[in-house]
């Protein structure tokens, strides 16, 4: 049996511990840089990002009454409660939360949440991998996912990445207490906690379809031990069970309000698989078009980790593949992951880098164990692996950093300069595209169509037309009307000439930028929001 990880606060801190502090320090270093990015705003610029609009919407119908969104509501709660002393100031007519300033102060409550949560997520990692192995794999395997480009940049958003896989790592923590110890608690709180998980986000419930399979078979293995005559059936009954289950269904329902809002739940979950919140598939749905899928997943695991970390964890997981029995506990992930893998990803048939974020973070506890072993004192050439590993680790920081400086330095905020001073108040702005990939318009005179076409110009006769690259031609199939309309405004044949165009070309670029930027109708080389960052923006202005 694994000795039981107990790092309390009040007891002295060893190496390890210090070391993941210090992890802890940068990562709030480098997930907080860039936090302001596309604030103050109505909107943001980042993709699917919870907006406060969104959550006072929920507060104003008190989660009842038909509300509903594309996402569950626990994580809009914790919005709510933390927006509080805002809406009672607003209540009273000290603030308005209308007003941009005030408004922008309820984007940074959430996205400094999100941050929260990613700390704490880093946290219970390397808490999951004491529970699996020493310290020191721990520590490494922390680094490891704490190193993941994708934390850069959804630990300081308002979107739902570190906060729904905050809960799963933390139920994961639960799952390999129940293996290890089987005790009652964890059974209960592992059930409370993938219910919080699945009600912050649903696909969630991907890693819960075969994992509590899989703890009920480890479970009828322990009773078949202590009576033979025990059967399935009476491990089905068992009170572990079955009061887990009640526990979770009941936690479900209470967090989805289910007695006062079941028209809302119902909606919501027409939203996800018929409505807006539906995810259009990208490959065809056959065995080839899984295998693409598979293959477009790897890439998109080696774009988010990078080279190094990415080919130090199969490395690591080919080592354990050797040796399973060696770290049996390690063998358990593979069900969840397995799981989530089989009834999410093949499923919705979309492979996004940050639905294969969990994946990652699984992926790290293998390299964790390798570079552990790896980076023995006794073994030789210590010192000069040390040194390789320690330049791994530091490419590793300043690849994701990448996203960062992108965010930072993001073209549109030159663009906004550029329109303040050469397009007067009075001007009409019509923006081709998303309102997300367009520089700030609440100070201009304009109107967004996601998808124009010629029929659309004369009636709105703008003086002004923006193009952004994070929503352009490269969209729509040629002799489309859309398509037309963009072919047909960028050869400026509309009346209207090209007046400005800007994309920032930041020295700190560790990317393949070929490969973050390619798109072709719906593919993309890797499948990320990360275009979207420092979009090029095109001007166009009525010909005088």
């Amino acid at each position: 049996m694994v000795r039981k990880v107990n790092w309390m606060p009040g007891k002295k801190l060893d190496s390890c511990d210090r070391a993941f502090v210090l992890i802890l320090i940068l990562c709030l270093f480098a997930y907080t840089y860039g936090i302001w990015w596309g604030l103050p705003s109505f909107d943001g610029w980042a993709a699917d990002e919870i907006v406060p609009a969104k959550v006072l919407e929920a507060i104003a119908a008190r989660f009842s009454q038909g509300w509903h969104y594309k996402y569950p509501p626990f994580h809009f709660y914790l919005l709510a409660l933390l927006y509080s002393p805002i809406l009672l100031l607003d209540s009273v007519n000290l603030v308005d939360v209308n007003h941009l300033e005030t408004y922008t102060v309820l984007f940074y409550i959430g996205r400094v949440l999100s941050l929260i949560f990613a700390l704490g997520l880093l946290f219970l990692i390397y808490r999951c991998g004491q529970e699996l192995y020493s310290k020191k794999a721990a520590l490494f395997a922390t680094a490891i996912a704490a190193l993941n480009c994708t934390f850069f940049y959804y630990a300081k958003l308002t979107n739902l990445e570190a906060p729904y896989l905050f809960w799963v790592v933390l139920s994961f923590l639960f799952y390999l207490r129940i293996l290890k110890f089987q005790r009652l608690q964890d059974y209960w709180l592992f059930s409370i906690v993938a219910a919080i998980a699945v009600c912050t986000k649903d696909q969630a419930y991907g890693f819960y379809l075969l994992t509590p399979l899989f703890l009920i078979w480890q479970h009828h293995r322990l009773l078949k031990q202590q009576n033979q005559t025990i059967t399935l059936k009476n491990t089905l009954l068992h009170p572990k069970i079955i009061g887990s289950l009640i526990i979770g269904l009941t936690v479900f329902a209470l967090l989805h309000n289910l007695l006062f809002n079941l028209e809302g739940f119902i909606k919501h979950v027409q939203v996800i698989t018929l409505g807006k919140g539906s995810i259009d598939p990208r490959y065809s749905q056959n065995l080839w078009g899984q295998l693409k899928m598979f293959r477009d997943s790897l890439t998109n695991l080696r774009f988010a980790m990078g080279w190094p970390l990415y080919g130090i964890c199969l490395i690591g997981l080919a080592n354990h593949l050797r040796h399973p029995q060696k770290k049996p506990l390690l063998n358990a992930f593979f069900v969840p992951i397995l799981s989530y893998y089989l009834f999410y990803i093949c499923v919705v048939w979309y492979s996004n880098i940050r639905y294969l974020i969990p994946i990652a973070i699984v992926l790290s506890f293998f390299g964790g164990q390798f570079l552990a072993n790896f980076l023995t004192p006794a073994k030789k050439f210590f010192k000069a692996k040390l040194i390789f590993i320690g330049a791994i680790l530091i490419y590793t920081f300043a690849y994701s950093f990448t996203l960062n400086v992108l965010m930072v330095q993001d073209s549109r905020y030159t663009v906004e300069a550029w329109m303040k001073q050469h397009i007067p108040p009075t001007a009409f702005i019509l923006g081709s595209g998303d309102d997300k990939y367009f520089p700030r318009l609440e100070a201009f005179n304009s109107q967004t169509l996601r998808k124009p076409t010629l029929a659309d110009l004369p009636t709105l006769d703008p003086d002004y037309i923006i193009l952004s690259s994070g929503y352009d031609i490269r969209r729509f199939r040629p002799n489309t009307p859309e398509h037309e309309f963009l072919s047909q405004l960028l050869a400026e044949n509309l009346g209207y000439q090209l007046a400005f165009q800007y994309k920032s070309t930041p020295n700190w670029y560790l990317f393949n930028r070929e490969e973050v930027e390619y798109r072709k109708l719906e593919k993309m080389r890797v499948y990320s929001n990360f275009d979207k960052i420092n979009p090029e923006i095109k001007i166009f202005q009525k010909s005088r």
